[in-house]
Order: C-alpha cells, then sequence, then structure tokens
C-alpha cells in the first residue's frame, strides 16, 4: 500500500496530533524572538503565537513556508491584501478553505496569525 506523506500530514494536522514545534517556539522563547513591533507573550498580538496557530491550522494547505500547496501562497498576503482582508477571509471562507473560526482559530489567535503572515515575504 503506497502512502502519500502530504495526505497523512493534512489528517494530522487537521486532527492536532501533528504539532511541529522548534526549540526557539518553546515556550519562553517569545521574548528573545518576538518580532519587532509585535508584544511579546501577555500583551495583544504575537507574532511567534501566530506562527504556532500557522503550523497547526495552516501550513497542510498553505505549505511550511505560505509558499501555497493546495490553497494559494500566503507570502506577501499582508501586503497584497492587508489585515482586513485577511481577517475577513479567516471569517467568511471562500473557495475551498475550511471554516476555523471562531473554532479553533479565536479572536485573539486571529491576531496573532496576522502578525505572522504579515512577516512573510
Amino acid at each position: 500500500m503506497r502512502v502519500h506523506l502530504p495526505l497523512v500530514l493534512a489528517v494530522l494536522g487537521l486532527s492536532g496530533l501533528f504539532n511541529p514545534v522548534r526549540a526557539q517556539d518553546a515556550p519562553g522563547a517569545a521574548a528573545a524572538t518576538a518580532a519587532p513591533g509585535v508584544a511579546a507573550p501577555g500583551g495583544d498580538v504575537n507574532a511567534l503565537r501566530g506562527k504556532r496557530a500557522f503550523q497547526r491550522y495552516c501550513v497542510v494547505c498553505h505549505g511550511a513556508r505560505g509558499e501555497g500547496g493546495i490553497g494559494p501562497t500566503l507570502q506577501g498576503v499582508a501586503t497584497r491584501l492587508g489585515e482586513d482582508a485577511i481577517r475577513h477571509q479567516v471569517h467568511e471562507p471562500r473557495g475551498t478553505m475550511p471554516r476555523l473560526y471562531p473554532s479553533p482559530v479565536d479572536e485573539p489567535m486571529l491576531g496573532d496569525l496576522v502578525a505572522f503572515l504579515s512577516q512573510l515575504k
């Protein structure tokens, strides 16, 4: 039986069983790795938390670096569309994008995701 890795990763990612977290993403590393202008943990938004959410919920369709795959590229999406359009797409998904709001992606997590997506170039 031949198993397709993208399909396996998609199933694991959607089930929440696959959540790759690197050492620099570990709790406590956020203050050292948060992007300039982005609040540290406990603040309003945090790109590091957004990266973790991206890895958990978005990477399966949009690629590990936002390069696209099943879903469109997200590199430069904040420049092309702006934060309001990103929020609208998550609130009211079009096309084949799954509904992730308000669960598992709530409003604070969406702010973190937008902060992370704003860094993708």
